[in-house]
């Protein structure tokens, strides 16, 4: 009798499992926006991210495929954050870029949309971008790439260099490397570029001049 009970109990417990399986397999292809809250809410970000690129895939929603694309550059997942910004930002003259403008124009800042402990300061596509060039930066190894990706963020600062954009989020990570080689081309690139000598341009001026003196000394 105890053998039919504890068989019969393993049977179910196999059975729900099977079950518990399926329907996990079920909601993360039909509702992966449901699995990206579920997944969030449990604190796995990383795969959250992942079921809002699914979400983006299976809805076109550029609010998760943004949001894909910063949590993955916030965990340091730099080469999946670059392709999927690479997907959001489009080409110069594309439909998307154009939608992209639109989205970042018309977005509505959640922090839910963020990873934890971060805000989009001043505009979102200043916040995206800057976010942008600082993966693009720790993916840059040669001086073709350095310089590309200052071109990048140089090209998305408006010329009165207001504060939060994205050559301060360069630059700041830049700094926290403590990196001469990078600091010094992108010395030279805002040097070139005609930007509105504030405030917020010298100090970032600053910033970048005392990298390079450390390194010296």
């Amino acid at each position: 009798m105890k053998k039919l009970i504890l068989k019969t109990a393993l049977i179910t417990l196999i059975i729900t499992l099977i079950l518990a399986v399926a329907v996990f397999g079920i909601l993360s292809f039909s509702a992966p926006a449901a699995m990206m809250n579920f997944t969030a809410s449990l604190g796995m970000d990383t795969i959250s991210a992942d079921y809002a690129f699914q979400e983006y895939e299976r809805s076109g929603s550029l609010s998760h495929l943004s949001r894909s694309f910063l949590v993955a550059a916030e965990h340091g997942q730099n080469r999946k954050a670059d392709e999927r910004f690479t997907i959001l930002y489009g080409e110069e003259g594309s439909t998307r870029r154009e939608a992209f403008a639109t989205f970042c124009a018309e977005y509505v800042v959640d922090s839910s949309d963020l990873p934890a402990g971060s805000v989009a300061e001043y505009n979102y596509r200043g916040y995206l971008c800057g976010q942008a060039a600082v993966v693009k930066y720790r993916l840059a190894k040669t001086e073709e790439a350095r310089r590309a990706v200052c071109a990048f963020a140089i090209a998305e600062t408006p010329k009165n260099f207001p504060a939060g954009n994205p050559a301060i989020a360069l630059t700041l990570a830049v700094a926290e490397a403590k990196d001469g080689v990078f600091g010094a081309v992108l010395l030279d690139e805002l040097g070139r570029a005609g930007f509105e000598n504030n405030q917020t341009y010298q100090n970032i001026v600053d910033i970048i001049q005392t990298i390079l003196e450390e390194i010296k000394s």
